[in-house]
């Protein structure tokens, strides 16, 4: 009993440090792509999936444009 316990402990444990790793890499990378979109322009904001959104709700794929 005392087995089957320790084994769903280290499995919650392992779940909870893997969802935490990937929150902080998709901060990050959301962190990467608005500061993309500021440099190049579009300084409203970046959205979860890549892309930045200029002036009058204009959408840019992070990495595609040119600066402006």
């Amino acid at each position: 009993m005392k087995r089957k316990r320790l084994i769903a402990v280290a499995l919650i444990v392992c779940a909870t440090i893997v969802l935490a790793a990937v929150t902080i890499i998709r901060h990050v990378n959301n962190k990467q792509d608005a500061a993309w979109c500021h440099d190049h322009g579009y300084a409203n904001y970046a959205t979860n999936d890549g892309l930045c959104v200029g002036a009058g709700g204009k959408l840019i794929k992070v990495g595609l444009s040119t600066p402006r």
